[in-house]
């Protein structure tokens, strides 16, 4: 398929994802917020510049530990409908990322968390894909109506104590 091909594409589904992708991330802080103890801050994220001339990746969220000033920078991704949007998650499993990230912006020494939500990630195929591609890695899929964010509440408590 040449580039003119896909120019011509149907795009419509691209912003009906972006909508859904970002109420996604504000329905994930809104829940997350009314988990944990009041000295942890969670934020929309900042431009976290890992490259040169200030070039960086911007995680959906962060949340820091307002006692201790430990970070923890969140992705989430939302999916009703098939596709490989998680797969732009596996970019923050690089070892020299995450190091920098750690150092450079006082977070633990794993400073990424993934989320995943939606009816496209309760499917085995992806369950058992996060299984094997984040084996070592924070990351949970989110249960209809968030009922397991205390699950992750926790979790972040844990890592940010």
């Amino acid at each position: 398929m040449g580039s003119a091909a896909l120019s011509a594409r149907d795009t419509g589904w691209v912003k009906e994802a972006k909508v859904i992708g970002d109420n996604g991330e504000i329905d994930f802080a809104t829940h997350l917020k009314r988990c944990l103890p009041s000295y942890y801050a969670v934020a929309k994220s900042i431009k976290l510049k890992v490259y040169t001339d200030g070039r960086g990746i911007i995680p959906d969220t962060c949340v820091r530990n307002t006692l201790n000033g430990k970070a923890l920078f969140v992705e989430k991704k939302t999916g009703n409908n098939g596709g490989n949007a998680h797969e732009r998650v596996y970019k923050y499993l690089s070892p020299a990322l995450q190091e920098k990230v750690s150092r450079d912006y006082d977070a633990i020494e794993k400073p990424f968390m993934f989320i995943f939500s939606g009816d496209t990630f309760q499917k085995k195929k992806y369950q058992d894909e996060f299984s094997l591609l984040l084996k070592d890695e924070t990351y949970f899929v989110m249960e209809p109506g968030f009922t397991n964010i205390f699950d992750v509440a926790d979790k972040i408590q844990e890592l940010l104590a």
